[in-house]
């Protein structure tokens, strides 16, 4: 079986059924309780229109794997949702964002209080770079949810979809928002994702499936980036 598809099923149902271990106790639509915090450049608006590349950041709390290609494909999801885009490869953007995410689960004994985050920062690149940004940070979006069950990945379409109604506002302090598990937006970053990953799946293999030569192994952060690393 290959694996990488036998993923994307699995993240397609977990996505979907994600289920919230704490704060969720509305008897007729369950909520998700998400902690924002936001920073913008004063009098910046909406970045609609504007192209973006993503540059991935190490996380200093997160100690699971993550299938990289599932984070990038709900990031550009919203981004896209957002009115923005992802140019070619030798076409300069106009914003770097450096992807953040991970479990804080330091000191935490309580699953309910396990923390899953994303965080996105975005850089303006005058002197338009192919691969850093060179200019000041205009916005920096965290978004968190506690008592989430099950891997990161599952987390993303929420948390991608509330960071992006975020982006080029300031919070002040963190603040919490509820956002019901039926959520449109939250529907509509998981099924772009899951739409994309799919068209970049590879083809169903023809040769024997006990061959080992057909066998594709699944995306790790090993061999697959979101842009280039932050240095």
């Amino acid at each position: 079986m290959n694996s990488s598809g036998r993923f994307l099923r699995l993240f397609a149902w977990a996505a979907g059924a994600l289920v919230c271990t704490a704060g969720c106790n509305n008897i007729f639509v369950a909520k998700h309780k998400v902690l924002v915090d936001a920073i913008t450049a004063p009098g910046l608006e909406k970045p609609t229109g504007k192209s973006y590349r993503l540059l991935a950041k190490k996380s200093v709390v997160s100690q699971t794997q993550v299938q990289i290609p599932v984070v990038k494909a709900c990031v550009d999801a919203a981004l896209v949702g957002l009115g923005m885009y992802e140019p070619p490869a030798n076409v300069a953007p106009d914003l770097f964002i450096e992807v953040g995410y991970g479990t804080d689960s330091t000191g935490r004994v309580d699953p309910s209080t396990r923390e899953t985050f994303l965080q996105l920062s975005a850089r303006q690149n005058p002197e338009k770079s192919l691969d850093k940004g060179t200019g000041p940070e205009v916005w920096d979006v965290r978004v968190a949810v506690l008592g989430i069950a099950g891997r990161i990945e599952a987390a993303m379409p929420l948390l991608c979809a509330v960071a992006a109604n975020y982006i080029a506002t300031d919070t002040h302090m963190e603040t919490k928002v509820d956002i019901p598990q039926n959520s449109p937006m939250v529907a509509s970053v998981r099924e772009s994702a899951i739409k994309a990953l799919e068209a970049k799946a590879p083809a169903p293999e023809r040769a024997s499936p006990g061959d080992p030569a057909t066998q594709a192994p699944a995306p790790t952060p090993g061999n697959v980036q979101i842009g280039n690393p932050v240095k």
